[in-house]
């Protein structure tokens, strides 16, 4: 039987966004987002966690090295004093941020994805969990991992 282990890796980052549809009218997004409507800023914390098999030879499921360097140039690089609403096509909910998160990192970590959080505050935070993960699966290529 093949030991498996889930790693966890967090990271922070600050940014800027604002919730409003264009296509809505002031009083609805007043309604529907509140204060998030108006220019804001968060200082996000994103968990990263990946599952796999324990390599024999390395005794490691993926260097920490690797997913930090991957999730530097992904997301830090992008997102960190950024104003999201530039960057992320979709509202810049914490969910859709999230689903974002984790289409930019399955490419390189999508068979080790286990877990994505995404806190905007310390009480409030959106995350995907393997079954959401899952889906992803079935629409975008995967890169061959050695």
């Amino acid at each position: 039987m093949q030991r498996t282990a889930t790693l966890t890796c967090e990271y922070f980052f600050e940014a800027s966004h604002q919730l409003r549809r264009d296509d809505w009218s002031d009083a609805q997004n007043e309604e529907v987002y509140g204060q998030c409507v108006r220019l804001h800023g968060h200082s996000y914390r994103l968990v990263v966690m990946l599952r796999g098999p324990v390599d024999d030879a390395t005794g490691m499921v993926i260097n920490f090295r690797d997913v930090k360097e991957v999730v530097s140039a992904r997301i830090l690089s992008r997102l960190d004093h950024r104003h999201l609403n530039d960057v992320v096509a979709d509202l810049t909910t914490a969910e859709n941020i999230c689903w974002w998160i984790a289409r930019e990192l399955y490419e390189d970590l999508g068979p080790h994805l286990h877990r994505l959080e995404l806190w905007e505050t310390r009480t409030c935070g959106a995350g995907l969990g393997p079954d959401d993960l899952d889906l992803l699966k079935a629409i975008l290529p995967l890169r061959e991992v050695v």
